[in-house]
């Protein structure tokens, strides 16, 4: 892949999860969340604001290995904690990711959209890792 290419998919990037981190503002809305918590709005705004940073990087060229490693243990720590409520909503009979708040009657919307949140987010990572590798070629 040509240079500008990744340029401008990692300008992408940036502002995707920049918007990403941003709209995590809104579950620590009382009215549409069952009793939020500011720190869990916190640390999913500094995930997605993590990525973006990674993409940032990328347009400069600077790849940190020990970040990626990081951000994919985490990853998968979430998947994890995540994986028992998706899997809930996908056998549940009428899968939803938009039509219900989260409450502690139906927790598995919110734990899917962590579940796919961290999927997007760790396949961003992952392209992010598969461009280190192909950025070398390219410089060299």
């Amino acid at each position: 892949m040509n240079r500008k290419i990744f340029n401008v998919l990692n300008s992408f990037g940036v502002i995707s999860f920049v918007i990403f981190a941003w709209l995590q503002h809104e579950d620590n809305n009382a009215e549409v969340y069952f009793n939020p918590s500011v720190m869990d709005v916190w640390m999913w705004m500094i995930f997605y604001g993590l990525v973006a940073f990674l993409f940032g990087l990328a347009i400069r060229k600077l790849f940190p290995k020990l970040l990626y490693l990081l951000f994919a243990f985490f990853c998968s720590y979430q998947l994890s904690v995540t994986i028992p409520g998706f899997m809930a909503n996908l056998t549940s009979g009428s899968f939803s990711i938009a039509n219900h708040s989260m409450s502690p009657v139906n927790p598995q919307v919110e734990l899917t959209r962590e579940f796919l949140g961290t999927l997007i987010a760790l396949a961003a990572v992952g392209f992010l890792w598969w461009q280190r590798g192909k950025t070398r070629k390219i410089l060299n």
